[in-house]
């Protein structure tokens, strides 16, 4: 733990997993509290789940003792993007068919 602006900080790591890969979070990022490590784990996992695998990606973000804090998977709102845009691709295809 670290001070800053007169706040006490952690350390939050942030591994991700998809398909059969799995990268480890070797440096942390430091966040107030909490909520916000686990607003930025689902912000990781938005953005990346735009461009990947979307259906396996999952973002484990851990405590600065390396304790699971949760798992978490790109938006439902995403999905719709993705799909969306690879409609875009199939004219006249509904946004289901196209996934």
């Amino acid at each position: 733990m670290g001070a800053t602006w007169g706040k006490i900080v952690q350390l939050y790591f942030f591994d991700l997993l998809w398909g059969d890969e799995h990268f480890v979070d070797e440096d942390g990022i430091s966040h107030f509290d909490e909520g916000s490590a686990l607003y930025y784990g689902q912000r990781i996992a938005d953005k990346i789940g735009r461009d990947a695998d979307y259906g396996s990606l999952k973002v484990q973000v851990r405590s600065s003792n390396r304790r699971l804090l949760a798992t978490i998977v790109p938006s439902i709102g995403r999905g719709a993007e993705q799909r969306a845009l690879l409609a875009r691709r199939h004219v006249g295809a509904s946004l289901y068919a196209a996934a």
